[in-house]
């Protein structure tokens, strides 16, 4: 199939904006690498929203898994915030590989007092909050975006190229230009709506 047969998107939950620069980035070892190296040269702000994230996750190069690259971002004074999806009765099956805010995790969270904040935000029942992005720095002239399908998952950590089973092929993108705007929007809606905000263990470092 191509491009000419697959029909331009008509309506969207934002307008359509020129003057973007949109990098791909294929696999998840040269995906989060790109994305690591933002965090470390954050001036003001990490934003990120998470679907899944193993126990056994790491970033590459030797950074640790991902409460270490962001606590070291935190540690900056830099304001971390990550929206993490918990699963319901529906999808509790999936917890097993989700940071849904189990006693474990919290008290995972109590070990490290990372200087963090996070909210935890279901879906309607029976349904996924898939979305993964990275906003590194928002509202500023050098804000930058990550959006794609990538989950923080050993089996995603894999360079371009790669063979194997468990071997997952996904993809992000870095963008940056006009578009940014509505990732930070869109983050702002969930962050503010957050389903779990005001429950006991819906949140962590934030009231």
């Amino acid at each position: 199939m191509t491009s000419a047969a697959i029909p331009f998107v008509q309506t969207a939950s934002y307008p359509v904006r020129s003057g973007n620069l949109v990098r791909p980035l294929i696999d998840g070892e040269p995906a989060f690498r790109r994305i690591c190296e933002a965090i470390e040269a954050s001036k003001q702000s990490v934003w990120a929203t998470v679907t899944f994230m193993w126990a056994t996750f790491e970033m590459p190069d030797g950074r640790g898994c991902t409460f270490d690259i962001l606590d070291r971002a935190a540690a900056r004074g830099i304001d971390v915030r990550l929206i993490f999806w918990r699963p319901d009765p529906d999808t509790g099956w999936l917890r097993r590989n989700a940071f849904w805010g189990s006693t474990a995790n919290i008290d995972a969270l109590n070990a490290r007092r990372p200087d963090v904040k996070i909210r935890w935000d279901r879906a309607h029942p029976g349904f996924c909050q898939h979305q993964k992005s990275w906003l590194i720095d928002a509202g500023s002239e050098n804000e930058t975006a990550f959006v794609g399908g990538i989950n923080l998952n050993p089996h995603s950590m894999v360079a371009p190229g790669h063979q194997g089973e468990g071997h997952n092929h996904d993809a992000y993108i870095e963008l940056v230009g006009p578009s940014v705007a509505d990732v930070h929007h869109n983050f702002v809606q969930r962050w503010n709506e957050a389903s779990e905000r005001a429950m006991a263990y819906g949140r962590w470092g934030t009231h």
